[in-house]
């Protein structure tokens, strides 16, 4: 199914990459015209320069975007597993503790889960 969905996308990157050479490739796109920009009028170039350039900055910052998310959100998986090491080393401190066998079942709590849920209430997870 994943290999079905990625090559879905592909096609459609492929076929959109396709319209959009063929449609600047025809002599109207080729003629240049200068642009203006805010109050900057720009030199006579080829208009699909100008589609070109908004396609590369549209990328560039898509993938700054991308970048900050990512290391966003790895340090956020950091702070969590370092929680999660300290909930687990609290569970192992309580299994010791406990006076009550702990039971292999899945019908049955392996630990006394009353005393955990009051030992963590007061925590801020």
């Amino acid at each position: 199914m994943a290999f079905l969905k990625w090559a879905i996308v592909f096609a459609a990157a492929f076929c959109f990459a396709f319209v959009i050479i063929v449609t600047f490739s025809q002599a109207p796109f080729k003629q240049p015209v200068p642009a203006m920009i805010f109050s900057y009028q720009t030199k006579a170039i080829a208009l699909y320069w100008y589609v070109a350039g908004a396609l590369g900055i549209g990328l560039a910052v898509g993938l700054a975007i991308s970048l900050y998310t990512y290391i966003d959100q790895n340090a956020k998986m950091f702070k969590k597993n370092k929680t999660v090491r300290e909930l687990e080393e609290k569970v192992s401190l309580l299994q010791s503790q406990s006076r009550e066998p702990i039971v292999a079942s899945f019908t049955e709590p392996r630990l006394p889960v009353d005393k955990i849920v009051d030992s963590l209430k007061d925590e801020d997870i």
